[in-house]
């Protein structure tokens, strides 16, 4: 009877177990084939676009690392950015085949994720920043991709990136290119996207086809829209109401994205596979990026986690408080930096989390500060401008008027407090990218003025008994103003 017993235990396990794995080979058969499949079909095209062998471009699939790294077991390396507390990926909108000018871009946006603090921060760059090229020649940044894609097809994308990353001093770890034709795609698989437009607006020269126009309108409020109308929404660039500058229209594509990721979690898409699945090829053939499974699996849980309240929109313009200033290159409208080293824009780059009040209240001083503006630099009515500047932060400008001497490169500031307000010093030497002097200040007879000398023994009045700093401007806070505005005398 044991032994009978034990005949049957063991060919019940068998049978059970013999069905089992005929599934589940069969199941893997099927996914390595589909698998192969497509690797092959990809590869094919990609050999054929680069003039290259399908072997070499099997080899470049990112998604054969990533088999490879999880049949080998491996964890994420150095190069996987999600063991990172801040990621940067730039996002790129072309126009596509179809479009005129298909390869350059219409949409720059630095996109910075906090992976420790579960934030998100989307930095606009205008289309039409001057992009440095070396011996003082310019282009602007959204022709980058079309050169880089003409030089390498396929990888112009990851060239502009770096190019860019190079520019602003920051890291970009991943790039997303999608053309006109994938995002309309992509918002309409999504079943639209429900968005409240902030300002209505009517755009009467919308391009359409055979190069003619049409006038599109948006109403102010509450909107259902699916893809063709998103896109109008994203690309206008002529409305009325405000709505006519790249500015307005950078505002509306991060409106855009946070429409897109509050539907892709509320239709709970990011959790569940087969949507993904579709979603991707919906616009497959419609994007270029370097964003792996394996990272695009490690980004999901944080994509969920980050709403509104943890999403911060900042924009480079040249409005009064801008970063840049507009000028004319041999006939080509083009967006300069203020402070020519690009040290503001770098520096927002580097922290998009911090909002433009969070900069304007760094700037405004924690107690009473007068200050007087002498203008040093040939720029006419520069210090009028300054002193307009830093009394709409809160200081107190008793006197300002031209200095003695004029020339300066470098704005000076005299600290006629005997050292009492370091804190202030500190914040208007950051603020004017000033230098500190040390000149004792004497009084001179009968006036109530005192007087300094400075290193060229230049003789400058102080007229203001209650003058506590003494700026002597130079062209280095010429970031404080607009340059484009300023005439030389």
């Amino acid at each position: 009877m044991e032994e009978q017993h034990k005949v049957d235990l063991l060919e019940t396990s068998y049978d059970r177990y013999s069905r089992k794995k005929t599934a589940v080979v069969a199941v893997v058969f099927a996914l390595v084939v589909g698998l192969f499949a497509t690797v092959g079909a990809w590869a094919s095209y990609r050999a054929a676009s680069h003039g290259t062998s399908v072997l070499a471009e099997v080899g470049q699939l990112p998604v054969i690392a990533d088999i490879r790294r999880l049949a080998l077991g491996q964890e994420a390396g150095a190069n996987d950015q999600i063991s990172k507390d801040r990621i940067h990926i730039l996002l790129l909108g072309v126009g596509g085949e179809g479009h005129d000018g298909p390869e350059l871009t219409d949409t720059i946006i630095l996109a910075s994720l906090d992976t420790k603090n579960e934030k998100l921060a989307m930095l606009s760059i205008p289309r039409d920043l001057a992009f440095p090229m070396g011996n003082s020649q310019f282009r602007k940044i959204n022709s980058l991709n079309a050169f880089n894609e003409k030089a390498e097809p396929g990888a112009g994308a990851r060239r502009t990136a770096d190019e860019i990353g190079e520019l602003l001093n920051v890291r970009i770890d991943h790039v997303l290119r999608v053309d006109f034709d994938g995002f309309a795609d992509f918002i309409d698989t999504l079943g639209g996207i429900d968005l409240e437009v902030e300002r209505g607006f009517t755009d009467n020269s919308y391009p359409a086809a055979d190069y003619k126009y049409q006038t599109v309108t948006f109403q102010k409020g509450p909107q259902h829209m699916d893809g063709a109308r998103t896109l109008k929404y994203v690309r206008s660039r002529h409305g009325n109401n405000g709505e006519g500058s790249d500015f307005a229209r950078s505002r509306r594509q991060q409106l855009v994205i946070q429409a897109v990721r509050e539907k892709l979690v509320s239709l709970g898409t990011l959790a569940n596979p087969k949507k993904v699945a579709d979603l991707y090829s919906a616009f497959s053939n419609h994007i270029q990026t370097d964003i792996s499974a394996w990272d695009a699996v490690g980004l999901m849980p944080l994509a969920t986690k980050i709403d509104r309240t943890r999403m911060t929109i900042r924009t480079l313009t040249d409005a009064q408080d801008g970063e840049l200033s507009p000028a004319n290159v041999n006939g080509e409208y083009m967006l300069f930096p203020r402070k020519p080293d690009w040290s503001e824009i770098r520096s927002i780059a580097a922290d998009p989390f911090v909002t433009k009040e969070d900069e304007l209240g760094k700037l405004k001083p924690q107690t009473s500060v007068n200050a007087e503006i002498k203008n040093g630099t040939n720029y006419e009515g520069y210090a009028f401008q300054v002193t307009q500047k830093l009394k709409s932060l809160g200081y107190r400008v008793p006197s300002f008027g031209n200095a003695s001497h004029r020339g300066y490169e470098r704005t000076v500031i005299y600290d006629l407090t005997d050292g009492k307000l370091p804190e202030e010093l500190v914040r208007l030497k950051k603020m004017l990218d000033a230098d500190v002097a040390t000149s004792p200040a004497k009084p001179v007879d009968g006036t109530g003025e005192r007087v300094i000398y400075t290193q060229d023994l230049a003789e400058e009045r102080v007229k203001a008994s209650s003058t506590q700093f003494l700026v002597i401007l130079g062209e280095s806070s010429l970031g404080m103003i607009h340059p484009y505005y300023a005439t030389p005398q």
